[in-house]
């Protein structure tokens, strides 16, 4: 076994029972274990822009990435709307006051405001998903059962994560048009292809088994999540590496030996949580 693999094998054993026991306890220590995450990636995205000419505000961008998911369990969607229009107004004030003209200070605050709304923003529609608000009639929390709201949060990670490998597996494979080669010339039209069966065969089989009794999607309706979030997930593995590739850099960071960054974990899961959560909100 080659030492990148027994290091990817050794960071996956690990966390993935630490996502899956933050999850299942749910409410305020899920949206902390989220909020945590967000606030992880946002330092790494800070710190590629930083790299890259743009300064960003590390701390207060993290912290701001961090409340996103809480604030969402706290006070929904109304109240990360309130929160995102006072960071607009609080970064910009803070980037006017403390970074001179010639040092772009309206860049800062936008590259600011926008990491914290892309990584704390988007990891927050789980709190949907975990907590019920979509699929499960009586909620996923204590009255519904921590387990169907657990599930239903797996759902479309699970399903980035099958698409990966798919994709992986039959670009190696059968891999020879690029998909974007001026993004990431290592992804191939096979590949994409190859994930979007295994997205498909996710939203099939995993609500078949694992929520048998709250998935109420006849089979087009089912098909159609799993194009639709699969799609958005390649878009978000795209997206990250398109910023990797503006910055310059190959990973976002090393925290994850064998995996890079935690933004290298969550390129596709940032655009397949609100995915998910917003079709089965319109057309469940």
């Amino acid at each position: 076994m080659s030492p990148n693999l027994r290091n990817r094998l050794a960071v996956a054993g690990a966390g993935i029972p630490l996502c899956a026991l933050l999850t299942y306890a749910g409410g305020y220590v899920f949206a902390a274990g989220l909020g945590a995450v967000a606030a992880i990636g946002y330092r790494e995205f800070a710190g590629m822009t930083r790299g890259a000419g743009t300064r960003a505000f590390v701390v207060p961008g993290s912290i701001a990435a961090f409340l996103f998911p809480p604030v969402v369990l706290a006070a929904g969607f109304e109240g990360a709307a309130l929160l995102a229009t006072g960071l607009v107004l609080g970064f910009a004030a803070l980037a006017l006051a403390t970074i001179d003209l010639e040092e772009r200070p309206i860049r800062s605050a936008a590259v600011t405001t926008f990491g914290a709304l892309y990584v704390g923003g988007l990891l927050a529609f789980g709190i949907p998903l975990r907590e019920g608000w979509v699929l499960l009639p009586q909620g996923g929390g204590a009255e519904g059962g921590w387990i169907p709201g657990t599930l239903l949060f797996f759902l479309p990670v699970t399903l980035t994560w099958i698409a990966d490998t798919a994709a992986y597996a039959g670009g190696r494979t059968f891999g020879k048009r690029p998909l974007a080669p001026r993004v990431s010339p290592n992804k191939t039209i096979a590949g994409a292809v190859s994930a979007l069966l295994g997205s498909v065969a996710v939203a099939v089989l995993y609500p078949r088994f694992l929520l048998p009794d709250a998935w109420t999607l006849g089979l087009p309706r089912t098909l159609a999540f799993g194009l639709v979030v699969g799609v958005l997930a390649i878009v978000g593995d795209l997206a990250e590496s398109a910023l990797k590739r503006e910055c310059g850099v190959k990973d976002s960071s090393r925290l994850l030996p064998g995996h890079g960054g935690m933004l290298d974990r969550l390129d596709s899961v940032l655009w397949a949580l609100p995915a998910a959560f917003l079709f089965l909100a319109f057309a469940a």
